[in-house]
């Protein structure tokens, strides 16, 4: 349970975790000098040998937590799982497999590669139809990795027509099954079993002792049942979670929750997102501003100025947050970073109130020689309007800075224009 994603899927569940722990017995002692016998009993599809390796699994999915949150959460995703196993002509029993390859954490990994529910490495995941680049990897995706996971079984089965062989070909590699039986002239997993990679060799014995675990455990009908509420977005253009985080505020923890297979913070082109209940409909309002952000500050280029032929000295400014103030506009008006204005005034995140007043230390310019100061280019002005004509270099957000109460979406809003500018346009701003 030691992961965000897991910990805030319990906290959606309306499951009283902890009551039921206290009133749910524990699991009978498992006899070990009595292992074939008890496991004969339970087999299904798949064999349950007893090795000496199943009893330490045994003890350790019967260990505290352990007891009671792997089958909460095989019993809150099994369904799904076997009806993909059902339609690829699979034991039932593999089911069990992500609990105990990555306990159902979707960001899970091995030592040998393996990475999401099923620990699946890039060739196979990538041979089996996911999709993994520099913004997603689908192997943190459980229905899609699924579908994969249950291919590859299948492909592994037909090879080897030996479950006890396929599950070690599964975490160990069939290349490494193979050159082994040639090499040491063995073919059983029992024999191949010493000559494994002790981190992925156990496979067997683990799954075996977790159905047994599963099958004596009385919590083994309780799930989760996480309420899950999410807005849908479509995403055109490549958008960071940064712009979208500074521009409007919602919660980054539920972004990547509901998002696991997005990677680097990135959304890509054309993908579907999902967003946090009830913050779509501020998603498609600041749409254009959002993306103008990412463009215009994010990935603007940073000029730095040589500190040889000036001095720099900080000046002190305390800005009243007002309507439609997000930490992205203030830093662009005071020439900072929204990191600068999160630390000098303690901010985890970037939400921001109405009233607020946030300390800004503004950077002052001192030389010898004095500096130029660029105004804006106004051509004419009235009692309500300011006409300003647009010059080289100029962008809505530094337009914007120069009228005092002005934000890129008003001038947009009152022009019928987008981001896009042309030296020599006219615009026309509403005073405040």
């Amino acid at each position: 349970m030691d992961n965000d994603y897991v910990k805030t899927l319990f906290k959606k569940s309306t499951l009283n975790t902890d009551s039921i722990l206290k009133n749910v017995k524990p699991s009978k002692p498992f006899h070990h000098e009595k292992g074939k016998e008890i496991l004969d009993k339970i087999e299904q599809s798949i064999p349950l040998n007893y090795y000496p390796e199943v009893a330490p699994f045994i003890t350790l999915y019967n260990k505290g937590v352990n007891l009671h949150f792997l089958n909460y959460m095989i019993n809150y995703y099994q369904h799904d799982i076997k009806q993909e196993l059902k339609k690829q002509g699979l034991p039932e029993e593999l089911s069990f497999l992500p609990a105990i390859l990555s306990g159902f954490n979707p960001l899970s990994t091995n030592t040998t590669g393996g990475v999401g529910y099923w620990h699946l490495n890039y060739p196979q995941a990538i041979k089996y139809g996911l999709r993994i680049n520099e913004y997603v990897d689908e192997r943190f995706d459980l229905e899609k990795s699924t579908i994969a996971a249950a291919k590859y079984l299948k492909q592994l089965h037909l090879l080897y027509n030996d479950w006890e062989l396929t599950l070690a070909a599964y975490t160990c590699g069939p290349s490494s099954i193979n050159n082994l039986q040639q090499r040491k002239k063995v073919i059983t997993y029992t024999d191949l079993y010493p000559f494994l990679n002790p981190n992925s060799r156990d496979i067997v014995p683990a799954l075996t002792a977790y159905i047994y675990t599963y099958a004596k455990n009385s919590s083994n009908q309780i799930k989760i049942n996480p309420l899950i509420e999410a807005d849908t977005f479509y995403v055109e253009s490549k958008l960071s979670f940064r712009a979208i985080l500074d521009v409007i505020n919602i919660n980054k923890k539920e972004l990547l929750f509901l998002n696991p297979s997005v990677i680097n913070e990135v959304f890509p082109a054309n993908y579907l997102a999902l967003l946090p209940k009830n913050t779509g409909f501020k998603m498609h309002q600041y749409c254009d501003s959002i993306y103008f952000y990412q463009d215009s500050v994010l990935n603007k280029p940073i000029v730095e100025i040589e500190e040889t032929t000036i001095e720099l000295d900080k000046e002190e400014i305390k800005h009243k947050v007002k309507s439609g103030d997000v930490l992205g506009v203030i830093a662009q008006k005071y020439g900072v970073r929204i990191s600068d204005i999160q630390d000098w005034n303690n901010l985890k995140g970037t939400r921001i109130n109405i009233g607020q007043t946030l300390i800004v230390y503004k950077k002052k310019i001192s030389s010898k020689t004095p500096q130029k100061t660029t105004e804006p280019e106004i051509i004419s002005s009235d009692g309500n309007y300011i006409m300003y004509k647009v010059k080289d270099g100029d962008n809505l957000w530094d337009i914007a800075a120069n009228f005092d109460g002005v934000s890129p979406d008003d001038i947009m809003e009152l022009n019928n224009i987008d981001e896009n500018l042309q030296i020599g346009q006219v615009l026309k701003i509403k005073k405040k």
